[in-house]
């Protein structure tokens, strides 16, 4: 006999029995009260000695409650909980544990007889997400136009906090500029305990010596970096090499060439790229040392642009054994604010189904202190990368540049399946600080003030997503805690700022969106990690800031707390 979901039958003279099944992040066997999360969609079987059943489905809370009613005698009962289709394709029961307060095991018996209650807990879990307890984040890092930095990519623990090498020690390095050039995305290959790491597309600052559509790999622990594959056709137009400090012919290339998001199936065979020039999703097997071609190469499909050529696809994420693509329209062709926003696409291998469209047009923090009031310094802007216009990207009649330009370049899913986006500002890898002007007989110098973000779309229990500030994704946002913006301005992870330095109890910042695009969550920690701008408030500066997942406060509530520096001015350019 079948019931509602979340709902199922017992005898009257029964007491209430519940049933609830929580995803597990920790793989201990014990029930976390404060991480694990409940799950939806398992099936309840409970039945009695004489073989009757009944059933029923775990509902957003994860549980199915099953009332004294008369479709079961006895008191005494079985219950059966199994994983159905399509949730087995990557959960499995959580391990097991005989110490207090354990999850119980998939069948389980109770006694609910005169009138007593009783409940069973049991787990499931995605071993995919298991992080160990010395995992470390890697980041790659890129040079500006007069930068010295010699690093390419570096590893560092996940409690490292502070400036370095003043107050902790600097990450270690893994591999160099010389080695790689200049990349962005990375994929961790936990099977073979070595990182994919893909070239980049930015101006003043070269590819490595396989070119702008390589894609290298290097061992977690270090050792030899290699050459793993090649994006066929993801870059056209070269570096100008003797005259790297302008590099003009460059100027329009970012975003639109070379290789964008990397991502590596759960059960490690397949790696996925985004080809920024063809805006295809390429795939290769991963299983060995190097892949000499693609095993297949499929169109990202417009979503709906204003124009076909605006549609720039870029971040990549597995998650429950599924690949969500996410991308921009640019406005580029309209030139319309109007027409910016945000789409992720899930795609199971065969099709791509729109999971989230979000407007960019909401007005945001102020990304520049010398800009206040200023439009294009607190909203997105379309892409722009036009000569004709590069004097209206000088927003305070100097030679500082503001023209914050969307790049949905990385995704992370939180315990309950909540996305955390990671948008980069793509006008930053076309100006740089001391690089000169792009146009013919103009050698001024000049500088960019980045302008990133990081937001949630909060999920929902029926399916679908809330962006942050709608339906039941809060706003954080309040003028103690997210560097003074103005009170329409929306932000789930309101410590999104740099505070000023001379004066650090000041509410207001000088830098709002000072994140800049690279997030990444472990599901057994309460923060969100992300590349940020000036994270301890030094000027000039790199590293990671720190968010943490139910309240969003960040670097700038307490950068002691929520900060690690690792890349200094000196070295940054």
């Amino acid at each position: 006999m079948g019931a509602t979901a979340g709902t199922a039958t017992a005898a009257t003279g029964d007491g209430t029995l519940t049933v609830q099944v929580l995803r597990d992040f920790f793989g201990t066997g014990i029930i976390n009260t404060t991480m694990d999360v409940p799950q939806r969609g398992m099936k309840v079987a409970v039945s009695d000695s004489e073989g009757h059943r009944v059933t029923g489905t775990t509902d957003s809370t994860g549980k199915v409650v099953v009332p004294p009613l008369d479709d079961l005698t006895g008191g005494q009962y079985r219950v059966d909980v199994t994983i159905p289709a399509p949730y087995n394709k990557y959960l499995q029961a959580a391990p097991a544990s005989t110490a207090e307060n354990h999850f119980d095991s998939f069948t389980t018996f109770v006694n609910v007889s005169d009138g007593k209650d009783d409940s069973v807990i049991t787990g499931v879990w995605n071993p995919a997400d298991y992080a160990l307890p010395d995992t470390r984040y890697f980041v790659p890092i890129q040079n500006a136009s007069t930068g010295k930095d010699t690093r390419a990519l570096v590893a560092f623990g996940t409690d490292k906090r502070g400036t370095c090498p003043g107050q902790t020690e600097c990450p270690t390095t893994l591999n160099t500029q010389a080695q790689v050039g200049t990349t962005f995305a990375l994929a961790y290959d936990k099977h073979r305990k070595r990182l994919f790491q893909g070239a980049f597309a930015r101006r003043y600052t070269p590819y490595g010596p396989e070119g702008g559509n390589a894609i290298y790999t290097v061992p977690a622990g270090g050792g030899e970096t290699t050459l793993f594959a090649k994006v066929p056709g993801a870059a056209v137009t070269p570096h100008d090499s003797s005259n790297m400090i302008k590099d003009a012919g460059f100027t329009n290339a970012p975003g639109k060439e070379s290789i964008g998001g990397l991502a590596l199936s759960e059960d490690g065979s397949t790696l996925y790229a985004v080809n920024l020039l063809t805006r295809r999703l390429v795939s290769f097997d991963a299983t060995g040392a190097s892949a000499s071609a693609p095993k297949a190469t499929v169109r990202i499909p417009d979503p709906g642009c204003a124009s076909s050529g605006d549609w720039r696809p870029f971040g990549l994420q597995v998650h429950d054994n599924k690949l969500y693509v996410g991308g921009v329209c640019s406005a580029e062709s309209t030139q319309k604010r109007e027409d910016l926003k945000a789409v992720v696409y899930a795609y199971d291998g065969e099709r791509f189904d729109t999971v989230l469209t979000q407007p960019l047009t909401a007005e945001r923090g102020t990304v520049y202190g010398g800009a206040e009031g200023n439009d294009q310094a607190t909203h997105w802007n379309p892409w722009n990368t036009d000569l004709a216009t590069w004097d209206k990207f000088r927003v305070n009649g100097g030679n500082t540049l503001v023209n914050p330009q969307p790049e949905l370049s990385t995704l992370a899913f939180a315990r309950d399946g909540s996305m955390i986006l990671g948008f980069r500002d793509r006008f930053m890898d076309v100006v740089s600080g001391g690089g000169l002007d792009p146009r013919p007989d103009v050698n001024d110098a000049e500088a960019g003030m980045s302008g990133g973000d990081i937001n949630m779309a909060c999920a929902n229990p029926d399916g679908g997503y809330s962006w942050e500030g709608t339906g039941d994704c809060p706003n954080h946002a309040e003028p103690a805690t997210d560097g003074g913006q103005k009170s329409g301005v929306v932000e789930y992870f309101p410590g999104d700022y740099v505070r000023n330095r001379a004066n650090p109890e000041q509410i207001q910042g000088v830098h709002n969106e000072a994140s800049q695009g690279a997030v990444a969550y472990i599901p057994q920690q309460q923060w969100v990690v992300s590349t940020q701008m000036d994270p301890t408030d030094n000027y000039g500066t790199d590293g990671t800031g720190y968010y943490n997942i139910e309240t969003g406060q960040g670097p700038g509530n307490n950068h002691a707390a929520n900060a690690y520096q690792f890349v200094d001015s000196t070295d940054n350019g």
